[in-house]
Order: structure tokens, then sequence, then C-alpha cells
């Protein structure tokens, strides 16, 4: 069974989930590189939403996210102060209005 979580009315499934209609890939793109470490999940998922709605979905599947380095290198060649980065991404993708019910209710 693939963890489950929400975000504002979007459901993100760390996995696949049966029945759902794909719309396209999605990636998180970051738009700005210094303090990165102070953002949240929620930032990723912001714009993963933004771009599940565009394509008018209302869940991710496929959902992939965390934190990653860009190299001790990098950062010191050009003296960064946060060398983690957050990175996400999924499979925007449209779930039954009965089976987004189902999740929320289970998520109380």
């Amino acid at each position: 069974m693939a963890y489950i979580s929400t975000y504002k009315d979007m459901v993100f499934v760390e996995g696949f989930e049966a029945n759902a209609q794909l719309l396209g890939e999605i990636e998180y793109k970051k738009t700005f590189s210094f303090g990165q470490q102070d953002k949240t999940i929620n930032c990723v998922k912001e714009q993963l939403y933004e771009k599940t709605r565009a394509l008018g979905g209302n869940a991710v599947v496929n959902f992939k996210y965390g934190q990653k380095s860009c190299g001790w290198f990098k950062a010191s060649l050009f003296s960064l102060d946060d060398n983690i980065k957050w990175y996400g991404s999924g499979i925007a993708a449209k779930l039954s209005a009965e089976r987004i019910k189902e999740i929320f209710e289970n998520k109380k």
C-alpha cells in the first residue's frame, strides 16, 4: 500500500493508484537558490499542485521528493550558505470524486 498525503484539496500518492487517469509528468523547479534549507515540503507540493491543476488533475501519483546536496565543490566555489536543495516529481492524475472523498475521510 502506498503512502498517501494531502495538500489543500489534492492527494499525493507515493506510488500508483488504481484507476487513476494519468495526465502527464510534472517536476518541481526551484525558483531561487538561497534559503532552500528553510523551505518545507509544502513548497514542493504547492508547485506540483499548481501544475496538476493546470492539467485538470486532482492528484499526484508516483510522488517522489526529498532533499539533496549540490556538492561541496559547488557550495565552496560559490560560497553558498546552503547546499541543500529540495526536489520533487510525479505524474499529474485525475481520481474519481468518490476516491478523493474516501481518502480525505480516512485522513480525519
